[in-house]
């Protein structure tokens, strides 16, 4: 088994293993002290406007980055490209009696590694509490101020937006501009005005 584990091909996939186990003693030590260090990844918001590229976004949305605390998505996608290597890998040395080549196990690796975090990371993101708090109702967002996470939003082409309750809660929400002209990109920090279905229409914030 160490030495299956320790393969140069299955190298990839063992140090994506090692790096879930370290966050898991990081955070576990992190919350020893009273705070989830880890947990700060979450307030991470992505301010580089040349990401607000339409293949990019798309494929970000795709992954469900935007859904998932990072945290929580780093994990997936770690766990699931390193169960993959080694599945792709056992199965290969099963039948042909030697391990795929990283040249070959990779690719593949990464594509179960995406479809893993599409499926499995819209499961989870359906099953987190993200969108309701049990401490403020959605309607008491009004006035909030909050940040576009991805992509852009224009009047009609609502985007998500992280937004604090009072409480310092987190939750996700679609937001639009609410006047004609206005766009806001990523890492715009926009003001909630009022609530239309799903959608919150907003200004941009000046502090």
């Amino acid at each position: 088994m160490v030495s299956f584990l320790l393969n140069q091909d299955n190298l990839p996939y063992t140090i994506s293993l090692c790096i879930v186990f370290v966050l898991g003693m990081v955070e576990s030590l992190s919350l020893v002290i009273g705070a989830s260090f880890l947990g700060l990844l979450d307030d991470w918001t992505p301010n580089d406007n040349s990401a607000d590229v339409a293949g990019v976004t798309g494929l970000v949305g795709w992954l469900c980055i935007s859904r998932l605390p990072l945290l929580i998505w780093f994990v997936l996608a770690l766990l699931s490209f390193a169960i993959a290597g080694f599945s792709l890998n056992y199965f290969s040395l099963s039948w042909f009696d030697s391990l795929l080549p990283q040249a070959i196990s990779l690719p593949l690796s990464l594509l179960l590694m995406g479809l893993c975090c599409h499926f499995l990371g819209g499961k989870l993101a359906d099953i987190l509490p993200k969108n309701e708090s049990s401490a403020v109702s959605i309607e008491d967002l009004n006035g909030c101020v909050g940040i576009l996470t991805i992509g852009k939003a224009v009047l009609g082409n609502p985007s998500e937006a992280l937004v604090k309750d009072d409480y310092m809660q987190k939750h996700y929400v679609l937001v639009e501009p609410d006047e004609v002209g206005v766009e806001f990109t990523t890492g715009s920090k926009v003001v909630l005005l009022k609530r239309k279905g799903r959608v919150w229409s907003a200004a941009k914030f000046d502090s």
